[in-house]
């Protein structure tokens, strides 16, 4: 394979125009590894990585570090790396960092302004199904994003939004790593945000924010489930 061929790059919401060939390559090994092509734990070494995507090994090195930034790989100081899932502790505290930001966010949000953002949030979910579908969880963590997104825009506010914005590089390994914990597939990860988006419409502050809280922090073990 090499990282000309569009095979592994493209996504419904990326395009892949006027890539880098270290962001091509992240963009190759970061799919691999949500979509569970490279499991945890699985070692990837630069050489035989530079070998098979025909790229240097300083290109696979940069890519990987931009990897191990975003809670994927865990970077040796032996020329290799390892694939990696986060902790029950580290899904903990990223979730309750954006359930903070969004709750907060959402409060912001004007009350002739909710069915609109339902509105935005129910068509990204459309083609979270349409990801579910297909299988491809790297697909899903980027319309996972523009799910969220679209709440922090329509609050206005620059600062949260820009506070929200430092999570999103470990979003792919804090969904694939939390849909582990929590036991649950692609299909049910796009009925969760399409359950937000209706307790969003329905414009009933508490109990948005009651589902917000469900969304991101109830685990099986708690009462309910």
């Amino acid at each position: 394979m090499s990282v000309s061929e569009p095979s592994g790059l493209e996504t419904p919401t990326s395009p892949v125009a006027h890539l880098s060939l270290p962001e091509s390559v992240h963009r190759i090994l970061r799919r691999r590894i949500l979509n569970n092509e490279l499991g945890s734990g699985t070692r990837l070494v630069e050489a035989n990585l530079a070998l098979e995507l025909g790229v240097s090994r300083s290109t696979v090195r940069q890519a990987l570090v931009q990897l191990s930034q975003e809670g994927l790989v865990e970077i040796s100081p032996r020329r290799h790396s390892v694939v990696t899932r986060m902790s029950y502790a580290e899904i903990d505290d990223a979730c309750y960092a954006r359930f903070v930001l969004e709750e907060g966010a959402l409060r912001a949000v004007a009350d002739d302004r909710l069915t609109v953002l339902a509105d935005e949030l129910d068509e990204v979910a459309g083609s979270m199904a349409q990801a579910a579908a297909a299988g491809d969880l790297a697909a899903l963590v980027d319309l996972d994003t523009q799910f969220h997104g679209c709440i922090l825009r329509e609050s206005g506010k620059q600062r949260l939004a820009h506070l929200w914005g430092m999570l999103n590089g470990q979003m792919g390994a804090l969904m694939r790593s939390s849909m582990e914990d929590q036991r649950i597939d692609l299909a049910e990860a796009e009925r969760r945000h399409l359950g937000l988006a209706e307790v969003v419409r329905r414009s009933d502050r508490a109990e948005i924010s009651a589902k917000l809280w469900e969304h991101y922090l109830r685990r099986p073990a708690d009462p309910g489930d």
